[in-house]
């Protein structure tokens, strides 16, 4: 059979050449198939001069031909053409994912874990069927007890074998293994680690990048949870970062709830070895079930668009980091609503009947559409492979890759022609530092068009951006916006770095407006101050990064949202946009006396009842908040907290709450919503209790104070509003 008969259902013939390039000669010794202009450049090989090989081609090595149609002479790929389709499918797969991977390492600082998962792949891609390749890393599980295992172990010690205490903590320990399966390990950092520390991480790292992280992109890898490959050392070595990441983040109560859970584990690890000892046994009740990561629930959004270390380099022909493929992943629970599912798919066919149908000449493009059509420009161009991203530095070793040290220099010749008020010395010193990093924009025949050089400060939790240029004719394409929404992406995947600081010019004060920065800092002075370069005449922006967002698709999927949105108002609202006659005549004729809703014409579905506000909700709002500044439980929250008396209160607590604001609130006619009046002022009650209940231990007098508060509260909102839904409650645990 000949392979070219069954191209088109398999790859292209540029998938055909990468499985030459990585597999051994049917005919001699040769390795890999060598092209002759690169005869010591088995692997370095961009896509360009892949497709300048012809098929003809010969082997510099063993002059083997590449071309398929021929049927006598000995080409390297003799022994595929003699498998079946399914063998054939695994062997180009498996190809592939070695070309992207190799191109990968180039630059990358995670070098040395990506070089073992590529020489496996190498190893297996050289083995007959019957060989099995093994890694130099091993293989899971890696220790005895895996973290499920621990888990559950940790849980009976914990609460002591009570079936109660254990059942109401199964939830959260779902949720705590999902999350450790889902999140991404930062990377090794000599400083913050001993000698021996640090040699244990780096072999966890690189077992967690080749079983757990890089089969997520990479189908030849199988991929395994990283919960029953690992155990106490990855837990001992990880959890203090993993509490600090979600910390960075924590506004839901699962969050929270995975944070406890994951400090009490710590403690116990630290003071109690027994949970982590095979030769000891301990078994949760009977009937109740493991914990498992598939009913935990989602706390962050995994590696789906946001690069990690391993995709930061978007070589070209990669697109990994541009498939329209990418899904955010959902919580598993279902969301109430007052939609049905008839009703959502109706909404769903007419947003894709209108976004399928043209736009009228005279069509005035809304913001959403203007945001879309700018970046759809350079997506495409990136996923066709004309342009790519690349996160690159000069790491001071003798032997770094050409190609990376060439695009240093372009981007230092960049910065220099388009900023020309800054020192060309300056700059040069800058981009070949090795404390900062450049994201280069590459494009096809062109070299490096655009880039952004910046410095991390992991410790201070926030990034500079010291230059940011793209080359004057390849501008107003989106070029700028796309590189920038790239930078977010690759350190919200990444690094989980979420502030951007940096100095912007006059003329630079524009283009960060556009990309989400702001004169307003989110960040803390103490955290940056004395840290970030100051430029005499620039302003100081920051933006702050959402963790779940994914900037590199967020334009497209807000147009989406929006056109959702507006599709929903027509179909459930469908005489939204009729006209109808004037009400002048109805006013005469309830002349000197409300005008009824039900009166004026498209108004025929609204209740009066729902207008007219309750004329005692004022009396008993300031009632309630007289009772309760006058109850001797109240002396905790008559004011906002003191942050210099309690300066970690603020970091904790997001949304802090008291009754001074709530006055305040009260007397600037902040509850004045009429359906909702009541509704907030009870939920502002709720956050200041709760607020109390979560910083404050059961055993302190703040947190008796709150309790007794809260039943007082309870007690008077339920006499004022007996038909609300939700009221002011006490913990679940009283004070001790």
């Amino acid at each position: 059979m000949k392979i070219s008969a069954r191209e088109n259902d398999l790859f292209d013939l540029r998938d055909w050449k990468k499985l030459a390039l990585f597999t051994k000669c049917a005919h001699c010794r040769c390795v890999g198939w060598k092209r002759s202009e690169h005869m010591n450049l088995l692997y370095c090989s961009d896509n360009k001069a892949l497709n300048e090989i012809s098929m003809k081609s010969t082997c510099k090595t063993c002059q083997h031909s590449l071309d398929f149609d021929s049927d006598f002479a000995e080409e390297h790929l003799d022994l595929v053409k003699k498998k079946k389709d399914r063998e054939v499918r695994v062997l180009i797969q498996m190809a592939c994912d070695t070309w992207d991977m190799h191109q990968r390492i180039l630059g990358s600082e995670n070098y040395e874990a990506i070089f073992h998962s590529f020489k496996f792949l190498m190893r297996k891609l050289g083995s007959t069927p019957k060989q099995i390749a093994l890694s130099h890393l091993g293989s899971p599980p890696f220790e005895p007890l895996s973290i499920i295992k621990i888990v559950c172990n940790f849980l009976v010690v914990k609460n002591e074998g009570r079936r109660r205490e254990i059942e109401n903590e199964i939830d959260t320990a779902s949720t705590f293994l999902r999350s450790i399966n889902e999140w991404n390990l930062p990377v090794p950092k000599s400083s913050e680690l001993s000698m021996k520390d640090l040699l244990n991480y780096r072999i966890i790292y690189a077992r967690w990048m080749q079983f757990c992280s890089l089969p997520r992109e990479y189908r030849s890898l199988q991929r395994y949870p990283v919960v029953k490959s690992f155990g106490r050392k990855f837990l001992i070595l990880l959890l203090r970062y993993y509490i600090a990441d979600l910390q960075q983040r924590s506004s839901f109560i699962d969050e929270q709830n995975a944070i406890n859970f994951a400090t009490d584990l710590n403690t116990m690890l630290a003071t109690n070895d027994s949970i982590c000892d095979p030769s000891v046994s301990y078994a949760l009740p009977e009937g109740i079930r493991i914990p498992s990561p598939k009913r935990g629930r989602c706390l962050w959004n995994t590696l789906s668009g946001h690069h990690s270390e391993t995709t930061s380099e978007c070589s070209e022909g990669d697109d990994r980091c541009n498939k329209d493929s990418v899904k955010l992943i959902m919580m598993d629970e279902e969301v109430e609503g007052d939609i049905s599912e008839d009703l959502m798919n109706r909404i769903i066919v007419r947003s894709e009947i209108l976004a399928k149908k043209p736009k009228p000449f005279t069509h005035k493009m809304d913001s959403f559409e203007l945001d879309v059509a700018r970046s759809e420009a350079s997506r495409q161009e990136e996923k066709d492979g004309i342009i790519s991203f690349h996160v690159i530095s000069n790491n001071m070793e003798a032997n770094q890759n050409p190609e990376k040290i060439a695009w240093l220099l372009q981007l230092q010749g960049l910065f220099s022609t388009q900023l020309p008020r800054m020192p060309k010395e300056y700059i040069t010193r800058l981009v070949f530092d090795y404390r900062h990093k450049s994201l280069v924009l590459v494009k096809q025949g062109r070299g490096v068009i655009g880039g952004i050089c910046f410095r991390q400060f992991y410790t201070q939790d926030f990034i500079e951006i010291v230059f940011c240029a793209i080359t004057a004719n390849e501008q107003v394409k989106g070029y700028g916006t796309h590189m920038m929404n790239h930078l977010k992406d690759y350190h919200v995947g990444t690094c989980h770095i979420y502030h951007f600081l940096t100095y912007a010019d006059e003329y630079a004060i524009g283009y960060f407006k556009k990309q989400g920065f702001s004169e307003k800092i989110a960040i803390e002075k103490k955290k940056y101050h004395g840290f970030i370069k100051d430029y005499e005449g620039a302003t100081l922006m920051g933006c702050q990064l959402h963790p779940r967002v994914i900037y590199t698709n967020f334009a497209l999927n807000a147009k989406k949202l929006n056109d959702l949105f507006e599709s929903a108002v027509k179909e459930c609202f469908s005489e939204c946009g009729k006209k109808h006659a004037g009400i002048e005549h109805i006013f005469e004729q309830y002349r000197g006396s409300v005008v009824p809703c039900a009166a004026i014409p498209g108004m025929e579905h609204l209740s009066d009842e729902d207008s007219e506000p309750d004329q005692d909700m004022d009396h008993k709002i300031k009632t309630i908040l007289q009772k309760l500044r006058a109850d001797q439980a109240a002396w905790p929250f008559l004011k906002p907290v003191d942050s210099e008396e309690v300066p970690e209160y603020y970091d904790f607590i997001k949304y802090p709450m008291d009754l001074k604001t709530m006055t305040d609130r009260y007397k600037q006619k902040y509850y004045v919503h009429v359906r909702m009046l009541e509704r907030m002022f009870i939920a502002d009650l709720r956050r200041m209790l709760n607020n109390c209940f979560r910083f404050n231990a059961p055993q302190t007098l703040y947190y008796k104070a709150g309790c007794d508060l809260a039943k007082i509260a309870n007690r008077l909102t339920k006499n004022a509003f007996p038909k609300s839904d939700i009221f002011p409650e006490a913990p679940e645990f009283l004070p001790i």
